[in-house]
């Protein structure tokens, strides 16, 4: 489980950091996104166009047909630039989309395995070699998990690591209620409700008052998480 942790915390920054790394300098410019999750379900390499299905905004499953420009970037798993025939049906990627077009794709890194050096990191120090963006991500990971080595003897502390847990939960949970309250009352209703919180409300709302407050809505999210840790990993 605190293997597990670890990885949770980690694997998000370093994927988006990757990725975010490779794009645009600019970062005023209002058509950077953060990357997107997807998996392909078909590649045409002659007409130039590859379809991937991914969880919308709203929390449910979409797909949609991107025709590849000549200034999309694209790469593999290690974050080298690749061809469109790198890619092909089932291939979880990360996509990063702009005014309806494709801008960059991604071939999603091999998720860790055995005692060999995760591929994000591998991948992260590499790029930062050359962008000094891999660099600031590299820095601000490293800092973050010093603080977890509470007893400073070179090892994570699981409680600490709990503790970091929680702390981004709750931060996952005010940024919720801060989108979604609209009447600012504290609290989310069911006409206010979006996504994965409106599909979910009845079982969130647990005291069915009509209304999903901050401590509801941070136990649903850590059930989650805890659902989602004790499943098996998939091979």
């Amino acid at each position: 489980m605190q293997r597990l942790l670890l990885a949770t915390l980690t694997l998000a920054a370093l994927m988006a950091g990757s990725l975010l790394a490779a794009e645009d300098k600019d970062k005023k410019d209002k058509d950077n996104k953060k990357p997107t999750a997807a998996t392909v379900t078909k590649v045409d390499a002659k007409k130039g166009e590859i379809t991937v299905k991914f969880t919308d905004a709203q929390g449910k499953e979409a797909e949609k047909t991107f025709h590849l420009t000549k200034d999309i970037h694209l790469f593999d798993e290690t974050g080298r630039a690749a061809a469109i025939e790198v890619f092909e049906s089932g291939n979880d990627v990360l996509i990063v989309e702009a005014e309806g077009q494709l801008k960059e794709l991604r071939r999603a890194p091999t998720p860790y395995r055995g005692n060999s050096l995760p591929s994000q990191v591998r991948t992260l120090i590499e790029m930062s070699a050359y962008d000094s963006a891999g660099v600031e991500d590299l820095q601000r990971i490293y800092d973050e998990l010093r603080k977890l080595d509470t007893a400073q003897d070179g090892k994570i502390d699981a409680k600490a690591l709990k503790s970091a847990s929680d702390r981004i939960a709750e931060e996952r949970v005010d940024a919720a209620i801060k989108r979604l309250d609209v009447n600012k009352d504290g609290k989310i209703s069911r006409e206010e409700a979006k996504g994965l919180i409106k599909e979910h409300f009845d079982k969130l709302d647990t005291n069915k008052d009509g209304f999903i407050d901050r401590e509801e809505l941070l136990k649903g999210a850590k059930e989650r998480l805890e659902t989602k840790s004790s499943q098996p990993e998939k091979k």
